[in-house]
């Protein structure tokens, strides 16, 4: 499994539509899928490089703060503390909770879209 299907296979697995970052604008710049969603910013490196951050939204309408919020914490859960070994071509990716885990984040068009920005760190150990 290449780097980009890990990630997307990791990234899927929490019930929601998991999209890169760069997929779900149509041509106006509109968010062209339904909510709710899960964005991913898909950000590769290889073996001997630094970690790389990469940043993980989640997207809501609703009311309740509860629902973002759970499900903000299964990533973190999933994720653990020791992190998360996905493998792929050439080794592995190895994801960790970053620092900080989870931002609350509201739109002010619409009180009832729920953002949470939540940071992760990628360590590529790959050849490639």
């Amino acid at each position: 499994m290449t780097k980009d299907k890990a990630l997307y296979a990791f990234f899927s697995g929490f019930g929601i539509p998991a999209y890169p970052d760069n997929a779900v604008l149509n041509e106006n710049g509109e968010p062209d899928v339904k909510l709710p969603y899960l964005t991913y910013t898909p950000v590769f490196d290889s073996w001997g490089g630094e970690p790389v951050s990469l940043t993980v939204n989640l997207w809501y309408r609703t009311d309740s703060e509860a629902i973002p919020n759970a499900k903000a914490q299964e990533l973190s859960e999933a994720i653990g503390l020791d992190g998360k070994i996905l493998p792929c071509e050439e080794g592995y990716i190895w994801l960790k909770r970053g620092s900080p885990w989870c931002q609350n984040l509201s739109d002010e068009a619409d009180p009832a879209i729920k953002r949470r920005y939540l940071n992760v760190t990628a360590e590529y150990m790959t050849f490639y």
